[in-house]
């Protein structure tokens, strides 16, 4: 495994090109594009200005000698009709394409997506929200053949009364194999995981060879803080010996922001590179 870090690590305060200049220069070879913290401003712009964008972004990610392995996609809201603003599904779905397709152009093999509730009242059955949420993530698979990118979707977390399903591994793993193609997998994040007491070796063992992207980060087991390792409660050795066993093939991807934006900026440099050296200490244990 080798240690990524997600690009929303520097907020909002530095350009994605800054922010990729930075990564390479504290060692990470290997990152993740978190388009979702660009949504606003992809809705802005023609896809024609995305995909120059994109080809500039690749240009000087290959120039540094880092690679693009997994992205953060869109993100539809709460649920699927508590939608972010100036979204519909059907524009939704839209910008999921666009970021699949600039993924492409970026050499990203998966792209990360939330499966949620239909609505807020909770009146959908489990049953009814899994079906819903078929049908939704069919709608990409024509582009996903199209690009031979993939989707990972990924375990969310329940909050203010949304997200009562697809916490566990085991309704993600139904999920995925309802879905039942090659380009969709799933992506496990950690801290959600953490907050909702789940047993994460256990998790990694049921979702085996489905697991394709990572989601890396800790908190204290009751918010969804994005630390680094061990600035939280999790049992790292226990979590990264079950992603050794099932034989995890993907990046150690760290969506640990809050362990570096909180720094002063004359400071993050450094941070970056010891949230490296954690992360290669992490990824050795045993």
């Amino acid at each position: 495994m080798k240690v990524s870090t997600s690009l929303n690590v520097f907020g909002s305060s530095v350009s994605r090109m800054e922010a990729l200049r930075r990564c390479a220069a504290a060692g990470f070879q290997v990152l993740d594009m978190n388009y979702w913290d660009l949504q606003g401003q992809m809705l802005q712009i023609s896809w024609s200005e995305e995909e120059a964008w994109a080809k500039e972004m690749r240009a000087y990610a290959d120039q540094l000698g880092v690679r693009f392995t997994q992205m953060h996609g869109p993100v539809h809201g709460g649920t699927f009709t508590n939608l972010v603003a100036g979204l519909t599904l059907d524009s939704f779905v839209g910008l999921a394409e666009r970021s699949l397709r600039t993924a492409a152009i970026l050499g990203i093999p998966w792209v990360v997506f939330h499966p949620s509730d239909i609505s807020k009242d909770g009146k959908e059955t489990y049953q009814e929200i899994l079906d819903f949420n078929i049908d939704f993530y069919r709608r990409l698979l024509p582009v996903l053949e199209e690009t031979g990118v993939g989707i990972a979707l990924e375990n969310v977390c329940y909050v203010q009364g949304y997200n009562r399903f697809f916490a566990s591994a085991e309704e993600l793993v139904q999920l995925v194999d309802a879905l039942d193609h090659r380009l969709i997998g799933a992506c496990w994040d950690t801290g959600h995981a953490h907050v909702q007491k789940i047993e994460q070796a256990s998790a990694f063992r049921i979702l085996g060879s489905r697991l394709k992207a990572t989601h890396i980060h800790d908190n204290n087991g009751a918010s969804d803080q994005h630390l680094l390792p061990y600035q939280g409660t999790i049992d790292w050795t226990e979590l990264v010996g079950a992603l050794k066993e099932i034989r995890y093939s993907g990046d150690f991807t760290y969506e640990a922001h809050n362990g570096v934006n909180k720094l002063p900026d004359g400071i993050r440099d450094a941070g970056l590179k010891f949230a490296l050296e954690l992360g290669n200490y992490v990824v050795s244990l045993k």
